[in-house]
């Protein structure tokens, strides 16, 4: 359902150098989440075959898979590197076709039923046929080139939206149109395919929309979709395993182990040297802190009524802090945990010099600080001191 492109799509991002220790560890990650499939590198890459051995080696259960371009020199490249799974690059847009590759259609259609008589004859055993540029391409030809990998051998073909410019409505669109053709192409004519074609989707985030694209494209027919390990890739990257892969559990579309997940978004992150926003989905590191009175009194009587997921489901822990945004109840809670517990009469003011100090420090405090703003102010009575001096370490 999932295929993870960190080590391809992920590697080929701008500033982006993994040692081998990284691709191991990243490698190792993958299969404890629990994802099926895997590029691992392209054909011309220096290093495929020790990238390919490195993943029969540390993640035996992975389908390892190399990126092709529509040439056959490019798997016989990969195949010489010991890959048994290929994914091949077929821009099918106009522009890519006349600017990068200088062909028109019907030159792309003879290349690519030459790469695939060249997959069958090296004895290939899965061949994704990815079809590039596929949000500015002509949707007739993008299921005209979809049937032509399919009658030509392709076991799955791969929209590709290269530059991030589909939304969901279009993504459900295109995809139950290239389900449809595909069957119809399979059970017609005088001597119908046996085999299913399925489809896979790649989907770029320049907009923001790839996660939400791919989601939508599983949802309507869609069998597989790319995901790399915080969106690594090219510009704003591509969707993300952390997002999707969630966003399937709690949907109760897979069982992948999460677990795993916010680790390997951290070691990806410093290897990849790049910050993880603290609101990150399933990453963040606070994605289950609470501030606000409303939300920390909901928290405190239920946390389903504020959380989608709980937090261990992601390896993550909840947090709930007093600061500016808390009110009585919420201090008062916060004492309470601490074994702290003032006269009602003294809350007001302890109140007060919590959003204060919150305000002065620009966060929440700390559990030290609240214990010491607790005993000054609580001692002071009203008019509490805002200021209590010098905090604790």
């Amino acid at each position: 359902m999932l295929l993870d492109t960190t080590l391809r799509e992920g590697e080929q991002s701008f500033g982006t150098y993994l040692s081998m220790a990284d691709r191991e560890r990243i490698l190792r990650g993958l299969a404890a989440v629990g994802v099926p499939e895997a590029e691992v590198g392209w054909a011309g890459r220096e290093d495929l075959a020790d990238m390919l051995d490195l993943a029969a080696r540390v993640a035996p259960g992975l389908a390892a898979a190399a990126w092709c371009r529509c040439r056959p020199e490019d798997l016989r490249a990969a195949v010489a590197c010991g890959a048994r799974r290929v994914c091949v690059g077929a821009p099918v847009s106009d522009a890519h076709l006349a600017r990068r590759l200088g062909v028109g259609r019907p030159a792309l259609l003879d290349l690519l039923a030459a790469t695939l008589a060249e997959a069958r004859a090296l004895g290939i055993e899965h061949v994704t046929v990815g079809m590039e540029d596929a949000s500015r391409a002509d949707r007739d030809f993008v299921s005209a080139v979809a049937r032509h990998a399919a009658a030509h051998g392709a076991h799955r073909v791969r929209l590709s939206d290269t530059v991030g410019l589909f939304t969901p409505l279009e993504v459900a669109e295109v995809v139950r149109g290239l389900r449809a053709a595909l069957d119809e192409a399979r059970h017609g004519g005088t001597a119908p395919r046996a085999r299913r074609v399925s489809i896979g989707a790649h989907f770029h985030n320049d907009c923001g929309m790839a996660t939400a694209n791919a989601l939508t494209a599983l949802e309507c027919g869609a069998d597989c979709a790319d995901v790399s390990i915080l969106g690594l890739g090219e510009r704003a990257g591509v969707a993300r395993l952390e997002e999707l892969a969630a966003a399937l559990v709690v949907r109760g579309r897979a069982r992948f182990d999460l677990s795993p997940l916010r680790d390997l978004c951290g070691h990806v992150a410093q290897a990849a040297s790049l910050a993880v926003p603290r609101h990150w989905p399933v990453a963040g590191r606070d994605i289950f802190a609470v501030e606000s009175g409303l939300h920390a009194h909901g928290v405190r009587r239920d946390p389903s009524l504020f959380e989608p997921f709980p937090p261990d489901l992601v390896g993550g822990s909840r947090r709930l802090g007093v600061g500016r945004k808390s009110g009585v109840a919420a201090v008062a809670a916060a004492l309470a945990e601490l074994s702290i517990l003032p006269p009602p009469p003294a809350l007001p003011a302890i109140v007060e010099a919590v959003r204060e100090l919150s305000a002065t420090l620009r966060r929440p405090l700390t559990p030290a600080e609240l214990v010491h703003v607790a005993g000054v102010a609580g001692a002071a009575g009203p008019p509490a001191a805002l200021h209590p001096g010098p905090l604790p370490a």
